[in-house]
Order: structure tokens, then C-alpha cells, then sequence
């Protein structure tokens, strides 16, 4: 047994030990109408067994406790501090990403509106080229069927005028016109084959 323990347990020997005679001289003393010290040095004895054994056996559990606790309360509070240290970081990130953020969409607003303009810019000029090549189309088409119309009124008319001229003739071409129009087209006939 170690020194520590077997202290107290002699001094509790001791008291329970001494208890009896303690007892039996206060009794006496209270009698006899003095102080009873026996009482009073019992109850001193003991209070000082109470005391050294709270001192040496409840203090040390209750320091650990208050040392755990403190421990822990620190280690919770600093777990706290950090906790908002870094909930005020991502606050501030979070802001600095709004303030960033409405700068974003007014530069996005500014590139889809150039953008928009481009492509506005880029249709018109393919609309103005595909206009210019309907007119181009539609004037040839119109030149080619004023052609073909013109190739057709001339054929029309080579056609009357052909029509007319043969009815002419025949009104008024006599049998001896005739005969005279065979002999100069024989005669054109031999002087071409010479």
C-alpha cells in the first residue's frame, strides 16, 4: 500500500478509534458544567480529516473536471471564433461576388446587345444582297421574255406581213406577171451558175 493511502486510513483508525473515549470525557465535561473540549477538539479532528480528505481526494477530481471544462469551453469558443471568422470571409466573398455579379450582367447586357446589332448588320446585308439578286434575276427574266416577246411579235408580224403580201399578190398577180417572174428567176438562176 502507498504512503498516500495508508494516511488517511490511519487517521480514520485513529478517530474511530478515539471516538469512544471522546464521547465518554465530553459527556463528563458537559456535567460538570465547562467547555467541552473534547467535544470541541473531536469536532476539530474531524473537520480537518474532512478537509484534508477533500483536499486530497475531491479537489483533484474536481480541478481535472474544472480544468476538462474550461478546456472544453475554450476549445468550443475557438471553434466559434473560427466558425465566423470564416462565415464573415465567405460573407464578404459572397458580396464581393454580387457586386461582381451585377457588373457581370451589365457586360453581358452590353455583349448581347453588340452582339444583337452584329447579327442585325450581318442580316441586313444578306437580305440586301439577296434583294439585289431577286432584281438582277427579275431583270433578266423580263429582258429575256421582252426578247422572247419581241422574237415573237416579229414572227407574228413576218407572219401577217407574209400572209398579206401572198393575198396582195394573188389579188392582183395576173397570169402574165406570172410567166414574166419565171423567166427572170430562170434567167437570175443561169447568170448565178455560170
Amino acid at each position: 500500500m502507498s504512503r498516500r493511502g495508508r494516511v488517511p486510513g490511519l487517521a480514520l483508525a485513529t478517530t474511530l478509534s478515539l471516538l469512544p473515549a471522546l464521547a465518554r470525557g465530553s459527556e463528563a465535561a458537559h456535567e460538570q458544567g465547562g467547555i467541552p473540549w473534547m467535544t470541541l477538539l473531536f469536532t476539530f479532528v474531524n473537520f480537518a480529516i474532512f478537509c484534508w480528505l477533500i483536499a486530497h481526494y475531491a479537489m483533484p477530481l474536481l480541478r481535472d473536471y474544472a480544468r476538462g471544462r474550461h478546456d472544453r469551453v475554450v476549445a468550443e469558443l475557438e471553434a466559434a471564433a473560427q466558425t465566423r471568422r470564416e462565415a464573415e470571409q465567405l460573407k464578404a466573398q459572397w458580396e464581393a461576388r454580387l457586386a461582381a455579379l451585377d457588373k457581370e450582367v451589365q457586360e453581358i447586357r452590353a455583349q448581347a446587345t453588340a452582339d444583337a446589332a452584329r447579327e442585325r448588320d450581318t442580316l441586313l446585308r444578306a437580305a440586301a444582297k439577296t434583294a439585289e439578286a431577286i432584281r438582277n434575276d427579275a431583270r433578266r427574266t423580263a429582258a429575256q421574255e421582252v426578247r422572247q416577246a419581241e422574237a415573237a411579235l416579229r414572227q407574228a408580224v413576218v407572219q401577217q406581213a407574209t400572209a398579206l403580201a401572198t393575198q396582195l399578190v394573188r389579188d392582183r398577180l395576173t397570169p402574165a406577171d406570172q410567166d414574166r417572174f419565171v423567166g427572170e428567176f430562170v434567167t437570175q438562176v443561169r447568170e448565178t451558175a455560170r
